[in-house]
């Protein structure tokens, strides 16, 4: 199967404006997940008793806010099937690597687009009610960049590991095999809650370091600006790498597994 001009932009900017269509038509895929995701942390973030508050979110604060919810905001299929979410049309682009990073690059964007500036808004709102001017510059700063390299590693789950979005009545109706088409696939539709925030403390795990070693109450407190910007700075410099390298790679992985990928996206009930 081949894909048409449309389905193969020669330019990002061309993949940006399709995957732009494709977000906010039905079934509004992705806008609904970051809705129900960002919801579902305010809830929690604002309603929940303190232990479990404790329990569930590691940095307090304000501006710890903003990070958190845009961290769960990403953190679903959205960020990781890219491949698997449009099955027919991928299939067309597992022969041309700089379509594919295109294709890539552009739902990442998308998705991007969806989450970052919102949460770099509230970040800002929040900074300048507290009089926080540079913790709060930088708080969007890192909102604005570090995720987006996370976003650009994570779509390897679904190079290797896709799954067909299908209803959960099809789905259910053919169920067997039942390690594959159902436990495989509940394990791909959560592994993006663990995923994304790991990459991201990847990424971060330099400055969540300096934090660490340099500042004991960094738990309970807010970090001091100095401790902050220095941190923030190392997590964007690992971001942007993994931006750029990260869809490359998984565009020659898609390459090298294009028999396999082909046979798997062509038929939406193997799961």
């Amino acid at each position: 199967m081949t894909a048409n001009a449309a389905d193969r932009p020669a330019r990002l900017s061309e993949a940006i404006r399709a995957e732009l269509r494709r977000a906010f038509r039905w079934p509004f895929e992705t806008p609904i997940v970051v809705a129900t995701n960002g919801t579902m942390m305010t809830l929690a973030w604002f309603l929940l008793p303190p232990s479990l508050i404790n329990l569930l979110f590691s940095f307090h604060g304000p501006l710890a806010y903003p990070m958190i919810l845009a961290l769960w905001m990403y953190a679903d299929v959205p960020a990781t099937n890219l491949l698997g979410s449009d099955g027919r049309r991928s299939i067309g682009l597992l022969d041309d690597r700089r379509a594919l990073r295109h294709s890539q690059r552009a739902k990442n964007l998308v998705l991007w687009l969806l989450v970052s500036p919102l949460a770099a808004a509230i970040a800002i709102v929040v900074g300048v009610h507290g009089r926080h001017p540079l913790a709060t510059i930088f708080t969007a700063l890192w909102i604005m960049v570090v995720p987006l390299g996370a976003l650009g590693v994570s779509a390897w789950l679904g190079v290797f590991f896709p799954y067909h979005p299908v209803g959960l009545k099809r789905r259910w109706r053919h169920r067997r095999p039942f390690r594959r088409k159902i436990v495989r696939w509940l394990i791909l539709v959560t592994a993006p809650w663990m995923l994304v925030p790991g990459l991201v403390v990847l990424i971060s795990l330099p400055a969540v370091a300096l934090w660490v070693a340099t500042y004991q109450s960094w738990r309970g407190q807010r970090i001091p600006d100095g401790y902050f910007v220095g941190g923030v700075a190392m997590g964007c410099l690992s971001a942007v790498l993994c931006w750029i390298f990260g869809p490359r790679l998984a565009a020659r992985f898609a390459r090298r597994r294009r028999d396999r990928l082909a046979s798997f996206l062509a038929d939406p009930d193997r799961g």
